[in-house]
């Protein structure tokens, strides 16, 4: 396993802090544009099932939107290279803000702490996109 090229490792480190950027900016519309057609996920929330890229999509749509003062701390961020055109992105996460439900009017507090692994490859037009996403919340 090989470090990637700076721009590449540039690339990939960007476009994660842009898709946690979403949360904030309520850009949920765009997600799609972070994703590969054959993405899954497990998520560090229920449910815990794999998520195929409807699923997926339709649930960070819905947690992003509902999210309200969120804030995210990435660190120690590893990027490594799989072959010409694939990469696994692994780094601490820990997001802050309020879920609220608009129809009970209440909100719970969110302060997770989680371990991420992103699998990335690169598309026919030579950009990255996440292929898959594994969060697991830190024991404790």
């Amino acid at each position: 396993m090989n470090t990637l090229p700076d721009t590449d490792s540039a690339k990939i480190r960007d476009l994660i802090y842009k898709y946690f950027q979403l949360a904030k900016t309520k850009g949920i519309e765009i997600i799609e544009e972070f994703i590969d057609p054959s993405f899954t996920k497990f998520g560090d929330s229920p449910p815990y099932d794999r998520r195929d890229f409807d699923r997926a999509l339709m649930l960070e749509q819905l947690q992003f939107a509902s999210l309200a003062d969120y804030d995210f701390k990435i660190e120690d961020m590893k990027i490594s290279i799989l072959g010409g055109n694939a990469a696994v992105a692994t780094f601490a996460l820990e997001s802050t803000g309020m879920l609220v439900d608009d129809y009970s009017f209440r909100g719970t507090t969110v302060n997770i702490r989680s371990r991420v692994t992103v699998v990335l490859q690169k598309d026919k037009k030579d950009q990255w996109k996440m292929v898959h996403q594994h969060l697991s919340k830190f024991p404790g």
